[in-house]
Order: structure tokens, then sequence, then C-alpha cells
């Protein structure tokens, strides 16, 4: 068996110290969860609900697993955001009961039950692995949930019908992706909002369709980022 180079033990050095740092975190975040948002009852059985789906196949494997199958350049391309921070982001940029907010990327979906339960509004997660997208579903329909839905689908293919709100935590996305997702939400209507995470749009346009009216910065599980409300003109 071939000894391993310095460079491969720094790598994997690296690397595993990254995994017990993101594992400590999220053990961190799963205890303010419990604390802060399973007093409510309604809420500690879709969230538990959801998490033991994935018991025994953790949501970093599935992206991986799908990513590879893809032939993706980046297999890691996976995040999600906390929900304390998801709490702190809606509060800042107003979230209301009276909204329509598609998520854009929403993983398994976590973030958008919370949005449901927790602001009133509904929620809509758009997802391209299948999987997060067919699991999230049997949950809001075994708990027979309403104003929630989950759609498979490419972003760009999407028809985004109604929205008030995008959440686009799309730190991962190409910039030719992301270019093509912004003529896309020009279609919108003007006073649409988009929360984006790392970059506001105006750094892959030229136009002034969306226009900044907040910039804060949150902790996410790989680190701290500067989070963007834009408005569409």
């Amino acid at each position: 068996m071939p000894s391993l180079s310095k460079a491969h033990l720094k790598e994997y050095a690296g690397l595993f110290w990254i995994n017990l740092t993101t594992q400590f975190k999220n053990l961190e975040d799963f205890l303010k969860v419990f604390w802060r948002y399973y007093r409510r009852w309604s809420y500690a059985k879709v969230d538990g609900s959801l998490l033991l789906t994935y018991l025994f196949d953790n949501p970093f494997t599935i992206s991986k697993r799908f990513l590879m199958k893809k032939g993706a350049k980046d297999v890691y391309a996976y995040g999600e955001t906390p929900l304390t921070t998801m709490e702190r982001i809606a509060k800042e940029c107003g979230l209301k009961s009276s909204d329509t907010v598609y998520e854009l990327g929403c993983g398994r979906g976590r973030t958008c039950f919370w949005m449901r339960e927790f602001i009133g509004c509904k929620v809509i997660g758009v997802e391209y692995i299948p999987e997060f997208a067919d699991r999230a579903k049997r949950v809001a329909s075994k708990l027979k949930l309403d104003r929630i839905e989950f759609r498979q689908e490419d972003l760009l293919q999407s028809i985004f019908d109604g929205a008030t709100v995008f959440y686009l935590y799309g730190t991962c996305y190409d910039n030719a992706f992301i270019k093509q997702l912004i003529e896309k939400l020009k279609r919108c209507p003007s006073g649409t909002k988009v929360i984006s995470v790392s970059y506001p749009l105006s750094d892959y346009t030229d136009s002034q369709d969306f226009e900044v009216m907040k910039r804060f910065s949150e902790e996410f599980t790989w680190g701290t980022a500067e989070v963007y409300l834009q408005v569409r003109r």
C-alpha cells in the first residue's frame, strides 16, 4: 500500500477539521432549534418527521451522489440556512403572512417548513435534486400541511406564479446560471423582493432593475456572509 504524501495528509487533515467543525455547528444549531422552536408541538412534529427521513442518509451524501452522477465539477455544493439565521433574515426583510415566498434551491426544505409555521406565509420550495423534493413532499402530505408546496424543477424552467419574495441561497451557482436567473427574475412585478446570500444581483448585471434596500451580516454553518434585500423597481 503506497504511503501518503505530506500534501495528502495535510488535505485529509483539513477535510477532517472542516467536517468536525461543521458537525459541531450542526449540533449547536440543533440544540438552539430544539429549545427555541420545538416548544411549538405542531412544528416539532414537522421538523422531527423531516429529520427522521435523513437519519440513515444525510443530505450532504445525497447531494454528492446526485452531483457525481451528473458529472458536476463541484460535488460538495450543498448548504442550508440555519433556522435561527432564517428567523433573523425574515425579521430584517419584513416577511409577512400575506407573502408568497419562493425558496430557490430549497434542499431538503427545512427552512420552507419553518417559514410556513412561524411566518405563516405561503411557501414554494423549488429544488433540482429529486430525492430532496420527494422527501419534503412526503412529509407535507403525511402531515396534511397547507400553504406549502415543493417542486422538482430546474430554476430556469420554473414558473414563479404569485411570488412576492424570493430567497436565494445559491452560493455555489456559476456566473452564467446566476445571470440567466436574474433575467428570469426581471419579469417579476415591481415591488417583488429578492433576498440573496453572499452577493447582490447587481454583481451580475448592469441593469438597474433591482434596488438594494438593505445589507446585513449573518452566520451560516461555513462562516459569516452578507445578506442582501433587493426590490424589483
